[in-house]
């Protein structure tokens, strides 16, 4: 921390009215096995440090990985030289410092001293267990794991002082089952902060792999009106376009169906959308944001009624609210930008064998192809695989179909929210179901 006080100071004495210094330290490992061989392997310690430099409402930013005096130096010179040509913003401040103190539990360094040739062994047996499982399962596109050891320090001249560490493990396999001359993808990943936290090998294998089988000799249906029950193996196709959609610079510009609509009820009273950012072990945990400001648990939607979006501090003044702590950076050579964090539908009081029990005609998806989710007019349209269920049972594998419905049919037509959620990624939601979502081949 001394060292980024210094260049804190440095700003400072260059006339800063007020700045930023934000330093990213990680080590990295990456492992890809295929065919019981090592394909790739990457390590890297990946760092470097950024200063944002605010003068007379001008704000500009500088990164570099030289550390040195001189090239410190130059940075601020630089920064200084490029913040008296911006055009003046007087929304584009800093926080204060707030109330952090939680431990969330988001370090594990416990495999940092275990052989890589261990890690390798591991990746061998997933991806054996993989092509083991099935007799129809004849293709691996390869097994997959990373770690991401991180240190964070955050400093500004109000006075925050944000020092963490987080860790960041990534375990994924993918392949193949072919029938006939067509295949089927069996393919996924799950994400933790403590290695700990991740299924085992056995479970990893069953729960992607077995999704491949049971679509195995899937076809198209006939048009019309479906029940769609989503899975939860399918996240991103509903809660990325609802993300973007609750950011809050989205909803300034217009640029969001749920743009003006706080207090409204947009969807069934079964929704409730969370961004928890405290969550303790949670994948996108973290004790504040990447402006400073203390992480915390938003709660978005509240019985199907639009109780707030996302903000960072520019966007929050903007909008007359308090910034949410949602400012997240890419990278150290990045600056703050609106980002989800451990973002989730809450699970509800429904079963899912239930849900399909009442089904009369639905389709249970499991795979998706295209965007999903249109976070600009709330449409949904997405091509999907799945399982054709018929008065409560299910018939057979669906292949090469697609889903739509418009925003008000797809968030009022929710029908049942379930209770197996899971939190292996940054966005989750349980098994939800769509009334009514058109279907064409």
């Amino acid at each position: 921390m001394e060292f980024t006080e210094k260049i804190l100071d440095k700003c400072l004495d260059a006339g800063a009215d007020s700045a930023e210094v934000f330093s990213l330290n990680q080590k990295k490992l990456s492992l890809t096995v295929r065919e019981g061989r090592l394909e790739t392997i990457q390590k890297s310690t990946p760092g470097g440090l950024a200063v944002r430099f605010f003068k007379d409402n001008k704000t500009a930013f500088a990164h570099t990985t030289d550390l040195s005096e001189k090239s410190v130096n130059e940075m601020v010179r630089t920064t200084k030289n490029m913040a008296a040509k911006t055009e003046p913003d007087e929304l584009a401040v800093l926080p204060d410092p707030g109330q952090y103190g939680r431990d969330l539990d988001i370090f594990d360094d416990s495999r940092a001293n275990i052989p890589t040739e261990a890690k390798i062994a591991y990746l061998v047996n997933l991806e054996k267990l993989a092509m083991d499982y099935d007799i129809l399962i004849d293709k691996s596109k390869g097994a997959w794991c990373s770690e991401v050891l991180s240190e964070i320090e955050l400093l500004n001249s109000n006075g925050i002082k944000s020092i963490y560490k987080s860790s960041h493990y990534n375990v994924g396999i993918s392949v193949i089952a072919s029938k006939n001359g067509n295949m089927f993808p069996g393919e996924g990943f799950i994400s933790a902060r403590h290695f700990s936290d991740l299924l085992p090998a056995e479970k990893i294998v069953d729960r992607y792999v077995s999704r491949a089988l049971r679509l195995v000799g899937g076809t198209p249906v006939s048009g019309g009106d479906y029940e769609i029950i989503f899975t939860p193996y399918v996240p991103y196709t509903i809660m990325w376009g609802l993300g973007f959609a609750l950011n809050g610079e989205n909803a300034l510009k217009g640029t969001s169906f749920l743009a003006g609509k706080k207090g409204e009820a947009f969807a069934d009273s079964k929704l409730n959308v969370y961004d928890d950012a405290i969550k303790p072990r949670g994948v996108s945990s973290r004790p504040a944001d990447h402006e400073g400001v203390p992480s915390q648990n938003n709660k978005l939607v509240e019985n199907g009624v639009l109780t707030g979006y996302l903000y960072d501090t520019r966007t929050a003044a903007r909008a007359g609210e308090k910034s949410t702590g949602s400012a997240i950076r890419d990278d150290y050579n990045a600056n703050p930008e609106i980002s989800p964090s451990n973002f989730y539908i809450a699970p509800g009081d429904d079963k899912t064998d239930d849900v399909i029990k009442s089904c009369k005609k639905g389709i249970m998806v499991e795979a998706v192809h295209g965007w999903g989710l249109n976070s600009v007019n709330g449409q949904y349209s997405a091509g999907i695989n799945g399982i054709l269920v018929r008065n409560g049972k299910m018939v057979k594998p669906v292949a090469n179909v697609t889903v739509a419905a418009n925003a008000e049919d797809f968030f009022k037509g929710i029908g049942a929210v379930c209770d197996d959620i899971t939190f292996y990624h940054g966005f989750s939601l349980p098994t939800i179901m769509i009334k009514k979502m058109k279907v064409g081949a």
